[in-house]
């Protein structure tokens, strides 16, 4: 009976060495790795990188020196173009206040291992396994200017669609080409021109909405204008010149008419008609096809009253204020606009 006691007494105070010894190990364990966080407080835990350069193990000095010699700065310090669609704009580091912080990069190297609970810090460093995380750059810039910058920009950007035209206003030509209409994405904006500041790439694309305007300038077709001043009809197509000529206009006692009109008939071989008006008292009431016709070979009729473009065998008067109110034209130039336009289309006179 006493054997068992003794023999139990045995056991239980080996249970308990042992229990002591475990625990002495686990403070040792527990002692040596709060040691190693100590030891190790001011180094990038294993496996940490910036921009996939390892700075794992390194000391703050080591890990800036390895940065700064590994990083593109002189890309990272360029300024940023921004681009779309061939058009670009500037946005100068400086004007935002834009920068790559080393020494706030590094700092938050350091911090990763201290961001993960302190078991799974312990147990990465028995088991020599590193956390395999990339920080990043720290960029600093001033939100503010940037808000300013990026306000500017849509400015700058920001505009109507607008239709071809070629126009009357008043008495002045207004000469229209067509414009698309852009609406500049201003929150996918910031967002890439910030990620633009932490890469070496220094061209941040925009995203602009077009608006395609309804009337383009392959769509406005064809258009007759006649400026009086320079004694000159100009047809266009499209918004570009077709073909120029030199004409006559209407005398100061029987000016041609300024506005907005159209072609509303076209006549080979014109005959005549006396209109009945003073000028034309001593004519004969109607003068057939043919030379001396005052209409030449070729009338273009307009919704101006009593107003045609056409030929003149009065060659003389091209390029003068002499007529009664028409548009004079040599007779080929006649003949070369008659088969170039259609019925319906615009005449502009100014």
């Amino acid at each position: 009976m006493v054997f068992r006691l003794n023999a139990a007494s045995v056991i239980r105070h080996m249970v308990l060495a042992m229990a002591m010894f475990v625990c002495a190990l686990l403070v040792l364990a527990g002692t040596a790795l709060f040691g190693l966080d100590v030891a190790f407080a001011g180094h990038v835990f294993k496996g940490v990188y910036v921009q996939g350069i390892n700075v794992g193990g390194l000391s703050r000095a080591e890990a800036l020196e390895k940065l700064r010699s590994r990083l593109d700065l002189e890309a990272l310090n360029r300024d940023l173009v921004l681009a779309f669609d061939g058009n670009t704009w500037p946005l100068s580091l400086y004007e935002i206040n834009a920068y790559v912080d080393l020494e706030a990069t590094v700092a938050k190297a350091i911090s990763a291992g201290k961001q993960i609970p302190f078991y799974e810090r312990w147990a990465n460093r028995v088991a020599f396994r590193g956390l395999d995380r990339d920080v990043g750059l720290v960029v600093r810039y001033d939100s503010r200017k940037l808000e300013a910058f990026l306000s500017e920009l849509e400015s700058t950007i920001d505009r109507p669609a607008i239709s071809a035209e070629i126009c009357l206003e008043g008495k002045k030509l207004v000469y229209q080409r067509s414009q698309e209409g852009w609406d500049l994405d201003m929150d996918q904006a910031r967002e890439a021109i910030v990620a633009g500041l932490y890469s070496t790439r220094r061209t941040v694309e925009l995203t602009i909405e077009v608006t395609v305007p309804q009337v383009s300038d392959e769509q406005v077709g064809k258009v007759i204008v006649v400026d009086k001043s320079k004694h000159r009809l100009t047809l266009y197509n499209n918004m570009e010149i077709e073909k120029q000529y030199p004409v006559a206009v209407g005398m100061p006692s029987w000016p041609t008419p300024s506005g907005t009109y159209k072609v509303i008939s076209k006549q080979k071989n014109p005959s005549w008609v006396n209109p009945g008006t003073s000028w034309a008292a001593t004519m004969p009431p109607y003068i057939p096809p043919g030379p001396g016709n005052p209409l030449g070979t070729r009338a273009i009729g307009t919704s101006a009253p009593g107003v045609f473009i056409h030929g003149t065998y009065s060659s003389w008067s091209i390029g003068t204020s002499a007529s009664h109110g028409c548009i004079r034209m040599y007779i080929k130039d006649s003949e070369d606009l008659f088969e170039r336009v259609e019925i319906g289309i615009p005449v502009l006179i100014y």
